[in-house]
């Protein structure tokens, strides 16, 4: 019903014109546009992240996304069947965008100690949601609250998160003791505990001490790491 009206609409006021993608100084956002597939779609996931970044989820609206991305009504019913479908897509691109982001810093640090690694992995992870304060609490609290379907997903990406802790300890075997090897369920239960941490420091307004957390969570990574029982 919705998408019919908001075609009526753009037909009764004349066919949308183009209009040039919006502006943003969030390079986050900038790279969403660029890692979402489709024009519109990747203009409508990041007018997303810029609401999300100005206000929880549950006061995001469509006309809040389509102002930012500058596309009628209509073209947002095109790609998403509501707000939640939206969120959820903005969701997983900027997981993925953590996760890569993540990644090469670790990449890019060959032959360095496990530990220095792990550091700066957590670096690159913190540093991301200090510089978008809206996104980190969409990322780690709203996404919560957000449905069944969230929480799915979700898990998905903390999935993901676990077996990237999971392949550097592997890659690092020879610093752990002899025959040790990483439980997935710890790696798991280790990305629940960074998030929390991380979610103190958003909750209380304090994005911005979210880097101070890299030596607690890399000690906390660490020693869990170490001290932990090899799969059965």
């Amino acid at each position: 019903m919705l998408e019919r009206i908001a075609v009526t609409v753009d037909r009764r006021y004349g066919p949308a014109m183009e209009r040039p993608a919006p502006t943003t100084t969030s390079r986050f956002v900038r790279a969403l546009r660029e890692d979402v597939a489709g024009e519109e779609r990747s203009r409508l996931v990041a007018a997303m992240a810029e609401a999300l970044n100005a206000r929880p989820y549950a006061e995001v609206t469509v006309e809040d996304v389509v102002a930012r991305a500058r596309l009628p009504r209509a073209r947002f019913f095109a790609h998403f069947a509501d707000t939640e479908a939206c969120f959820l897509a903005t969701y997983e691109a900027c997981a993925r965008l953590l996760r890569a982001g993540t990644t090469a810093a670790v990449e890019g640090s060959p032959g360095r100690p496990y530990e220095e690694r792990i550091a700066l992995g957590v670096r690159a992870y913190l540093d991301t949601l200090a510089a978008e304060p809206g996104l980190a609490r969409a990322f780690l609290r709203d996404v919560t609250a957000a449905g069944p379907e969230a929480l799915r997903r979700r898990h998905a990406v903390n999935e993901r998160f676990a077996a990237m802790i999971v392949a550097l300890a592997e890659q690092h075997a020879d610093e752990l003791p002899e025959g040790y090897a990483v439980h997935p369920d710890m790696a798991r239960e280790l990305v629940e505990a960074l998030e929390a941490l991380a979610l103190i420091s958003v909750a209380d307004g304090r994005p911005q001490d979210l880097p101070r957390l890299t030596d607690t969570a890399t000690r906390m990574i660490h020693a869990a790491l170490v001290v932990g029982d090899a799969p059965a």
